[in-house]
């Protein structure tokens, strides 16, 4: 096997496709200073993996791209190419030539290819593994390696003559199945842990098994009795649907039937308008042939009055007339008496005077008495023209006396018929109103009652949703309770001794009576304080409460004998009396007294006093310290976990005890118990 070409694009100082030849034989690229030697070895090196940019002469894997120059812009990637040949005896594979090609962007993202199919840099790896070709092998001595070489330490040595020996593959396959045994015990481990957590859960996911068989038969027959009666409610809303419809058509045959009087209501209502229009019209015409009438009459009675003094005037020269004419006698008389003494000539000429005067006289009487005759028939038949007059006066305010009450009667009739015409509508938008409503309310009803079948399928299913949630979200709480209560019984966490004694040693039915639990079992503390009052507490957490006292002895020498560690054992009668020390106000900054925030049997309250009795709790720990200066006799705890001894010992940081967990553990307990 030998290196047949190398191609390079894009790689440091080669910004153009170039493609080198190596023909059997070469060993060596020689050159000037500045010509490009050390670059075509770094592509080499690169090709075949190599991860450090220094090792590269650069300080970024980015930096092996061809960053430009005053003629030539950056490109964006660099790619070199390694063609093995007589491949297949020495690789032990079926390819005669092998190709490898690394490309790498500038965004930083890289890719290896063997063959133009993309692999790993693990698969070029163990492909060229002990065939002395690698990038820190000894196939490549660039200037300066064989001196290394000679002057390294004997493991780096040995590495290049392991390398060439062939059993480097070998040594990395042994660390790859050693890495692989060491993921598989603690993958061992981890299933035995799981194993047993999962035993310990096993009746508990039986019961919850039952639990949910009995829950999915329960629900079919709840499935089945809401389809029974969804269908019953469906049937009784499908009946009262068909009664609104009957209803429906009842009330638009009333509606017909009612727009048919509304229709003959305002014909017979057109008709009496037309008829009180047209006697409008007679009023009109009376009211003008009256005041015709009563224009002539006026007219007449005014020619009368007229006439009548005309009368009057001639009555009067009728009446001179005659007593001119009796005086005209006497003086005839008088005259022919004179005349039988005076001349006859002269006589004879006053008489034709007289007698002229006479003629005339009697032709005007005649004249008048033809004026007063015709006056007078004139005067009668004004008269008569008068009293017609008046009579058609009476007989036309009659009439429209009569019209008027006709026409009152017509408008009272038009308002009654109008009236009724506006009940009538008012009924049929009613009745209409109605028809829509009813149509409207059972469209809706029928609307409703499927939206409410979809709403209660859809609630259902969410309920069975929401219910499997729960059920899950139980199963998990119970079955979490389930295995703090047995780690609590078990005294997980606890020291060893003191877990012993909680499970009664090798005598269990004899110790177990004169235990009275773990101290943690006793104390209730504010889930706020419970890192300060674990800090506070330290080792006395472990701590087993005994009943008698007279056993504690035997129990602390069993622990030797069967070397089950050491465990911490509280006496009530030990502590002494329930006194508590005398306080002095909280300093500044303090947030309580650690024993304000717990609580204790009775028998353990001396204990509590003895060990927290000089605590106080503070928010921080900078705090506590400030505190601590100007009361060097008490002892501080923070919420952190921090604890500051009377002694000045300050406690803190982290640490894998399992013991400052116990009061935790008891509070979820307390939770989950209350869910």
């Amino acid at each position: 096997m030998h290196l047949q070409s190398l191609e390079l694009l894009g790689f440091k100082s080669f910004a153009d496709k170039t493609i080198f030849n190596f023909h059997e034989g070469v060993t060596a690229i020689v050159g000037p200073n500045g010509c490009g030697k050390s670059n075509v070895l770094d592509a080499v090196r690169w090709a075949l993996g190599e991860q450090s940019a220094k090792s590269l002469r650069g300080d970024e894997m980015a930096d092996v791209i061809f960053n430009g120059a005053e003629t030539r812009k950056p490109v964006g990637l660099a790619e070199v190419s390694l063609t093995f040949t007589d491949c297949s005896e020495e690789l032990g594979i079926e390819w005669h030539d092998v190709r490898v090609t690394r490309r790498v962007y500038r965004d930083g993202n890289s890719e290896y290819l063997l063959n133009k199919t993309p692999c790993r840099l693990r698969d070029i790896q163990n492909l060229f593994a002990d065939t002395g070709v690698a990038r820190a092998a000894y196939s490549m001595m660039e200037q300066g390696k064989i001196d290394m070489i000679l002057s390294s330490r004997p493991e780096d040595r040995r590495a290049v003559f392991e390398e060439a020996a062939g059993i480097t593959k070998y040594k990395s396959q042994k660390r790859e199945a050693l890495r692989k045994l060491e993921a598989t015990e603690a993958n061992l481990l981890r299933i035995g842990d799981v194993i047993k957590e999962v035993k310990r859960q096993i009746g508990s996911l039986q019961r919850q098994a039952g639990k949910a068989r009995r829950y999915q038969a329960l629900h079919a027959d709840l499935r089945v009795l809401e389809s029974h009666y969804s269908r019953k409610q469906l049937d009784v809303l499908e009946g009262d649907l068909s009664d609104c419809h009957k209803e429906i058509e009842r009330l638009t045959q009333s509606e017909a039937a009612m727009r048919e009087k509304i229709d003959n209501s305002e014909n017979a209502l057109t008709e009496e308008r037309r008829a009180l229009d047209k006697i409008d019209i007679e009023i009109a015409d009376s009211r003008a042939e009256v005041q015709r009438l009563e224009s002539e009459i006026a007219a007449h009675r005014s020619r009368i009055e007229f006439n009548r003094l005309r009368a009057e005037e001639f009555t009067e020269l009728v009446e001179r007339a005659q007593r001119d004419i009796g005086d005209a006698e006497k003086k005839r008389k008088q005259h022919a008496a004179e005349v039988e003494q005076t001349n006859h000539s002269e006589i004879e000429r006053q008489l034709k005077e007289k007698e002229a005067e006479l003629t005339d006289l009697a032709s005007l009487a005649g004249k008048i008495q033809k004026n007063r005759t015709e006056r007078a028939t004139q005067l009668q038949e004004l008269q008569l023209t008068l009293s017609k007059s008046e009579s058609r006066v009476a007989t036309l305010e009659e009439e429209l006396s009569g019209t008027k009450t006709r026409r009152e009667l017509t408008r009272a009739q038009t308002e009654h018929l109008a009236k009724q015409i506006r009940t009538l509508a008012a009924a049929s938008d009613k009745l209409a109103r109605h028809i829509a409503a009813s149509g409207k309310t059972s469209r809706h009803e029928a609307i409703d009652v499927e939206a409410s079948l979809r709403e209660k399928e859809k609630r259902l299913c969410e309920a069975e949703q929401n219910l499997a949630a729960l059920e899950r979200t139980l199963a998990e709480k119970r079955s979490r309770l389930d295995v703090l209560r047995q780690l609590n019984e078990e005294g997980e966490g606890l020291a060893e001794g003191s877990q012993a004694v909680l499970k009664g040693l090798d005598d269990p039915d004899k110790f177990r009576e004169t235990i009275a639990g773990s101290l943690v079992a006793h104390l209730d503390v504010d889930p706020k304080f419970i890192s300060a009052i674990e800090a506070a507490l330290g080792r006395n957490l472990h701590a087993v409460v005994l009943k008698d006292a007279n056993v504690a002895s035997e129990i602390i020498a069993r622990l030797r004998k069967k070397k089950l560690g050491q465990a911490a054992l509280l006496i009530p009668q030990l502590t002494g009396s329930a006194q508590k020390p005398a306080r002095k106000s909280l300093p500044e900054g303090a947030l309580a007294w650690a024993t304000d925030k717990l609580s204790a049997p009775s028998s353990l309250e001396p204990f509590v006093s003895h060990l927290l009795g000089n605590v106080i709790i503070f928010s921080d720990l900078q705090h506590a310290l400030e505190c601590k200066k100007c009361e060097p006799a008490l002892a501080m705890a923070t919420l952190a976990g921090e604890f500051i001894s009377a002694e000045g010992i300050v406690f803190g940081g982290s640490s894998e005890v399992r013991a400052p967990s116990l009061l935790e553990r008891k509070a979820q307990i307390a939770d989950l118990a209350k869910e």
